[in-house]
């Protein structure tokens, strides 16, 4: 298949993924169907019980209090993803269309730049698989454990950490309709969560994608300045050859805008659902830490799991990014800029001035999105979350 139709499928996937949740994400004009607002009414049921029931835990008790709060991460998070989606419909849209675009144009280029364009799109269905099957197989231990401990050994518990007010758990009716209830915003969430991360880690991978098609463009206009450099030796006085070296090096440079500014379009799509995505997850870690040091729980060492994972891709995503973009300033500084003309050099160190000051992905303006920040947000999730269940507060 041509790169242009693997990247066509995988986007209608995601907007197949989408449309379950009502949620058409390349129609031009956005509509509200009745699986939409069951969509937004989830995380706004899980709010209203979630908080009403966890402050008459805590009236009790102060860990029963922290337990009924342990998927707030997880609300946080998916209340991001879908405001974004609401919000930011058109720009995702038009995103969406624009990666298409390249995939068609570029196709048509030669064997290297279909090898990168496929290499990106394999990178992607990685990624694609990894949280599919995370997600899948956390939900669904989250969704089969209660019926399972319910049938085996008796035991009744909820799938959501919360009870609705006037039904008791301890009646078939009571526990069978709270299991319904919960059912709902599970399996939005679990939809939502994998279609927000598609969304974003699809967008986030493509600068990977360019700048390898930088690479090869910049590799093109080395051998053309090479080319120049070995015929001084064999050419005649005053002979002289352009080997397309200004056309070659215009292409590289309006190549580099367009990467700078998909980078800062990424960023202003999904800077707020990235942001909360990853501080929400680090809550939620410190939340289950506290209640799985004082007491073995079940849903919380689940959603633990959960919330370290998509903390992780998230992270190690934004490290390879920075990855990408110290690769096209290191193909920048190697190309032989001696070799241009007068002109040619001013333009060539304007985007030398652009590739050394990139703007990396920030979370809230205080931490880059990178491995580095996953590791010492762990590190003070386990340090303050031993440090609740020690003291006992």
């Amino acid at each position: 298949m041509k790169p242009s139709q693997r990247m066509h499928g995988l986007v209608q996937h995601i907007n197949a993924v989408a449309q379950q949740l009502g949620l058409d994400m390349l129609t031009v004009k956005k509509e509200y169907i009745f699986r939409t607002w069951v969509t937004i009414s989830a995380p706004l049921t899980y709010a209203v019980f979630g908080v009403y029931w966890g402050f008459l835990e805590a009236r009790r008790h102060w860990l029963e209090g922290i337990k009924s709060s342990i998927m707030l991460g997880g609300l946080v998070s998916g209340s991001a993803k879908l405001l974004t989606i609401l919000l930011r419909h058109t720009p995702i849209r038009d995103l969406l269309h624009f990666i298409i675009k390249i995939s068609v144009d570029y196709e048509q280029r030669g064997v290297d730049f279909i090898h990168a364009l496929n290499f990106g799109i394999d990178r992607v269905y990685k990624i694609q698989r990894i949280i599919f099957v995370g997600y899948s197989i956390t939900f669904l231990i989250m969704l089969l454990m209660p019926l399972v401990l319910l049938f085996y050994k008796g035991i009744r518990i909820t799938v959501m950490p919360y009870e609705i007010p006037g039904l008791s758990i301890d009646s078939n009716i009571g526990y069978g309709l709270t299991y319904l209830q919960h059912t709902i915003p599970e399996v939005v969430g679990g939809i939502g969560f994998y279609l927000g991360d598609m969304l974003v880690l699809l967008a986030l991978n493509q600068i990977q994608t360019f700048a390898d098609i930088f690479q090869l463009k910049a590799t093109a206009l080395n051998d053309a300045l090479e080319r120049k450099e070995q015929s001084r030796y064999v050419c005649s006085v005053g002979e002289y050859k352009d080997f397309n070296i200004q056309a070659l090096l215009m292409d590289l440079i309006n190549w580099h805008q367009l990467f700078v500014d998909y980078c800062e379009l990424v960023e202003k799509i999904y800077d707020n659902l990235i942001a909360a995505q990853v501080f929400a997850a680090s809550v939620s870690i410190v939340i289950c830490l506290c209640v799985n040091l004082n007491e073995f729980d079940l849903i919380s060492a689940i959603f633990f799991l959960v919330s370290a994972y998509s903390m992780s891709v998230y992270c190690i995503v934004g490290t390879q990014i920075e990855f990408a973009y110290d690769q096209v300033y290191q193909t920048v500084s190697c190309l032989s800029w001696h070799e241009l003309s007068c002109e040619q050099r001013k333009l060539y160190m304007m985007m030398l001035q652009r590739a050394q000051n990139m703007k990396i992905i920030i979370l809230l303006g205080i931490t880059p999105l990178s491995l580095g920040t996953a590791l010492q947000a762990s590190e003070l999730d386990f340090c303050f979350g031993n440090l609740l269940a020690k003291n006992n507060i």
